[in-house]
C-alpha cells in the first residue's frame, strides 16, 4: 500500500488495509459482484477497490470531477485525468465505468446495467445530510445481499451532514443497511442477516487491532485501531 502515499487525498493506511482485507474476505466466501466509489478525488480509495477485483469483476466510479456547480458542499475536487492515470498507473489498467455527474441523479441502473451488482461500495462524495443519506438509498438498492457498503467521514466535525445523514437513513423505517464496523475515519455497512458474520470474520482477522465493542442505533459494533 505504500504507492498509495504517492496518490493526492485523505485515507489512513489502516483503513486502507482494512477495505483491501474485507474485500479479499469477500473473494475467499465466494462473493462476487462489481466494486465501485462515489466520490473518487484522485482515486487513493478506489485504488484499493480496484486492485482487489477479482477476474471478471467491474468497477464504477461517480464523481462530478469538472462539473464543479454540482459540487454543493465543496467537499473535495476530482480531476477526472489525475484520477484516471493514477488508477492506470497503479492497477495496470483505467478499465473502470465512470459516471460524471452528482450522485443525488444517479439512478440504481446506471450502475447495474453496466456493472451488475455491487459487493463493495465507498461512498465519499457530497458531505451534505441530502447526499450521504441519498448514497446509502443508492447503496441499498445496488449492493448484493452480501454486499458492504463504507461511508467516509462520519466522525469528522468539519462535516457534520454525514453523521446527520447517516442517523437520517438507520431511522427511516425499512432502511436495511446496519453498521458494524468502524476503522479510522471509516464506518462500515451490511444488511442484517450479513452483520453478525461480516463482525465476526474480521473480529478474527484483526482481533489484536480491536478496541472495543459498542452499540450504535442499537447495533452492535466493533472499532478498530492501529496498534
Amino acid at each position: 500500500m505504500e504507492h498509495l502515499n504517492q496518490v493526492e487525498g485523505w485515507l489512513s493506511p489502516h483503513s486502507a488495509s482494512f477495505m483491501a482485507d474485507l474485500a479479499k474476505l469477500q473473494t475467499e466466501l465466494g462473493i462476487r459482484g462489481s466494486l465501485g466509489e462515489i466520490g473518487v478525488h484522485m482515486g487513493k480509495s478506489f485504488i484499493v477497490l480496484k486492485l482487489n477485483a477479482s477476474q471478471g469483476e467491474k468497477c464504477f466510479a461517480i464523481d462530478v470531477f469538472s462539473d464543479q456547480h454540482l459540487n454543493v458542499d465543496y467537499s473535495g475536487y476530482g480531476d477526472r485525468e489525475i484520477f484516471s492515470a493514477n488508477v492506470e498507473r497503479w492497477t495496470g489498467d483505467c478499465d473502470v465505468h465512470i459516471i460524471q455527474k452528482s450522485s443525488l441523479s444517479v439512478r440504481p441502473a446506471d450502475i447495474l446495467k453496466q456493472c451488475g451488482p455491487v459487493r463493495l461500495m465507498s461512498i465519499d462524495g457530497g458531505h451534505s445530510e441530502e447526499c450521504t443519506y441519498n448514497d446509502l438509498r443508492l447503496a441499498e438498492r445496488v449492493l448484493t445481499d452480501s454486499g458492504v457498503a463504507i461511508i467516509d467521514d462520519y466522525f469528522n466535525e468539519s462535516w457534520p451532514g454525514v453523521a446527520s445523514g447517516v442517523a437520517r437513513y438507520l431511522y427511516r423505517w425499512g432502511s436495511k443497511l446496519k453498521p458494524f464496523m468502524f476503522s479510522p475515519n471509516k464506518i462500515y455497512f451490511a444488511r442484517a442477516g450479513f452483520h453478525a458474520m461480516y463482525r465476526d470474520k474480521m473480529r478474527a482477522r484483526h482481533n489484536g487491532a480491536l478496541y472495543k465493542q459498542s452499540k450504535m442505533f442499537g447495533y452492535e459494533i466493533d472499532i478498530f485501531h492501529p496498534h
